[in-house]
């Protein structure tokens, strides 16, 4: 019984853009570590605006619907 292994293209894996975005995670690392109130209040933001987001875009999946007890359904009041 023979194995075929699976072609891995060269390129994809030793792109450019993941060594460029692998170094920008880590110097953005050791920024948060150096600097923790500031990376605790940009990460509050962050995921502040993304909750809100995330709502705004339930409420507006909810009232999609028709009638008032698939909007309730869909909102999880």
């Amino acid at each position: 019984m023979r194995t075929i292994e699976p072609e891995i293209d060269e390129q994809v894996v030793s792109s450019g853009w993941t060594t460029a975005i692998a170094i920008l995670m880590i110097v953005l690392g050791i920024i948060a570590i150096a600097f923790p109130f500031f990376a605790s209040v940009a990460s509050t933001l962050l995921f502040g605006w993304i909750f809100m987001f995330a709502g705004i875009t339930q409420i507006v999946y909810a009232f999609q619907s028709r009638g008032a007890g698939k909007v309730v359904w869909k909102a999880k009041i």
